[in-house]
C-alpha cells in the first residue's frame, strides 16, 4: 500500500513538474537569438514645407526582417530594415514611392504567467528615405531622386507563441524626423526648410527562436 502511495505522489510530481516547464517556456524562449520576418503597412507620408509642392504618398504594403540578442529575458536588442511600396497622393501626378528604413532598437517584454501572450514596448533610431524615378520633360530622360534622414519612434506590440521556439508577432511603430537629404541623379541639393515626417506603420508576422 505504501509503495502505491508513493508511486502516485511522484507521479503527481512529476506531472506538476512537466505542467510548470511548458508554462514557463510558452513565454520564456532558452534561445538568446531571435529572427523576425514580417508584412507591414505603411501609412501615407508627407515631405516639405506645409505647401501645395509638397510630395504626398498613400498607404502601401511591403515587409521586413528584424536580427534580435535577448541579453536578458526581457530586453532584446535588434536590428531590421523594411520596404514599402506607396504610391504618390498628389492630384495630377502619378508614380511610386519606395519607403525604406534601417533601424536598431530594443524591446523590453512583460511575460504573463501562465500565458502564451506577451506584450512588448520598444524605442528605436533609424535612417529612412523615400526613392522614386522622375522624367526630365526637357531632355527626355529619367533621374532618380531620393530624400532621406534620421528618425526616432517608438513601438509596441504583442507575441503569442505558438511553441517555445516560435510566436506570431504583431506590432505597431510610429517614427519622426526630417527627411533633408535630397538627391537628384546622384547630385545632392539644397534642400528647403522642411517640416518633419511622420511614419506610421502597422506589422504583423513571426519570431523564430533557434
Amino acid at each position: 500500500m505504501q509503495r502505491i502511495i508513493l508511486a502516485v505522489l511522484v507521479a503527481s510530481f512529476g506531472a506538476t513538474g512537466a505542467a510548470h516547464a511548458q508554462r514557463s517556456h510558452a513565454v520564456r524562449p532558452p534561445a538568446r537569438w531571435v529572427i523576425n520576418g514580417h508584412s507591414v503597412a505603411a501609412f501615407g507620408t508627407s515631405v516639405g514645407t506645409g505647401d501645395v509642392g509638397d510630395i504626398k504618398t498613400s498607404t502601401g504594403l511591403g515587409g521586413g526582417v528584424q536580427v534580435g540578442y535577448m541579453i536578458t529575458p526581457r530586453l532584446t536588442a535588434y536590428a531590421g530594415f523594411e520596404l514599402a511600396k506607396q504610391s504618390i497622393d498628389v492630384t495630377g501626378l502619378e508614380g511610386d514611392f519606395g519607403l525604406s528604413q534601417l533601424e536598431a532598437g530594443a524591446h523590453m517584454s512583460f511575460p504573463v504567467r501562465g500565458s502564451r501572450v506577451m506584450p512588448y514596448v520598444g524605442a528605436w533610431v533609424g535612417r529612412r528615405s523615400l526613392t522614386t524615378t522622375i522624367d526630365d520633360f526637357d531632355t527626355g530622360q529619367q533621374a532618380d531622386l531620393s530624400l532621406s534622414g534620421l528618425a526616432v519612434g517608438a513601438s509596441g506590440g504583442v507575441q503569442y507563441f505558438v511553441s517555445p521556439k516560435l510566436a506570431l508577432d504583431g506590432g505597431f511603430s510610429v517614427g519622426v524626423g526630417k527627411m533633408g537629404n535630397i538627391k537628384v541623379a546622384g547630385e545632392k541639393r539644397n534642400p528647403p526648410a522642411l517640416d518633419n515626417t511622420t511614419t506610421t506603420r502597422l506589422q504583423f508576422g513571426a519570431n523564430w527562436y533557434p
